[in-house]
């Protein structure tokens, strides 16, 4: 892709949602002279003008919010007091200016969430951005599961960071990009992915501990997916030549709570009481039960000793 003359932030920015030249949408540079007070002005960080002021085209989501669609946000350029985002967290850089010019409603909802606002400031300083670009991917997410946008526009910083601070292609810019990608498949799991034909939920790695699982283990993916009833997931991409009947009619890995998923227990040996009948227990249970007619001692289990089947 070709960019824009001069290629720094808020022109290309500005061109991307435009659809025009720096000429026509009045976004000339990161650094301009203003000739009437013949002082240098910073424009990245928005810490002066609101978007009617600096552009002079319209954009994609100024065309979108015209007829009745939604546009969110998360650190776009150029967007200060933006009226056609309907939720926007700006892209500052000075803490005073994100309290002051973040739309009070969207402040108020971020603080109520648990986001580090009062962090953003900080956050945004090249050698921090990393952990800005990991807010950017929750507070996105979060857009999207509360406010489901029809359009989400989302900018990281860190590969551009790290090229200014290490230069262009080296390690730490690979790392900045794959931490980036990965912040991009957090998002995705806010619900896009959700709402695809045969998905029937999604967890991602913050909600893992809702369905037993670690949030920090190495070996578990960003997300877990659940497949509706007649859908089933595969590594390969062959369809029903792959899938279908005859080689498989049903799989593992659905939640064990999902109806007809219950599996069926019996036990029968020394120690067990004949007839001895059992309502719905855990597989964790099965542990110290056995335990318990080994005459072993098993502590700090998550499961129960099944008494009601033992003799004696």
């Amino acid at each position: 892709m070709r960019a824009v003359f001069p290629s720094t932030t808020w022109p290309t920015h500005v061109s991307l949602v435009t659809g025009v030249k720096p000429a026509r949408h009045g976004v000339v540079a990161n650094h301009i002279l203003n000739r009437a007070t013949r002082r240098a002005e910073d424009l990245t960080g928005d810490p002066i003008y609101d978007a009617d002021a600096l552009l002079t085209a319209p954009t994609v989501y100024d065309r979108a919010a015209a007829a009745g669609l939604k546009v969110a946000a998360v650190d776009w350029p150029a967007t200060r007091n933006s009226s056609a985002l309907a939720f926007n967290l700006p892209f500052f850089k000075d803490q005073q200016v994100f309290q002051t010019q973040t739309s009070r409603a969207v402040w108020n909802e971020l603080s109520a969430a648990g986001f580090p606002v009062e962090r953003q400031g900080e956050w945004a300083l090249l050698p921090k951005r990393f952990m800005k670009d990991t807010m950017v991917a929750e507070v996105a997410a979060h857009a999207v599961r509360r406010h489901a946008p029809d359009m989400l526009m989302a900018h990281f910083l860190c590969a551009d960071s790290h090229q200014h601070l290490y230069g262009p292609r080296t390690p730490e810019v690979y790392w900045a990009i794959e931490h980036i990608d990965n912040c991009i498949g957090r998002l995705l799991t806010a619900g896009e992915l959700e709402t695809m034909e045969g998905v029937a939920a999604a967890w991602p790695r913050e909600r893992f501990g809702e369905l037993g699982l670690p949030m920090n283990h190495r070996m578990l993916p960003d997300v877990v997916f659940e497949a509706k009833p007649g859908y089933q997931f595969s590594d390969e991409t062959a369809g029903d030549d792959e899938n279908g009947a005859p080689k498989y009619r049903g799989t593992h890995g659905q939640r064990p709570d999902a109806p007809g998923n219950a599996a069926f227990f019996m036990a029968s040996g020394a120690g067990i009481r004949r007839g001895a009948k059992l309502g719905r227990i855990e597989s964790r249970d099965v542990a110290p039960t056995l335990a318990t007619l080994l005459g072993v001692p098993m502590p700090d289990v998550e499961g129960r000793v099944l008494t009601e089947i033992l003799e004696g």
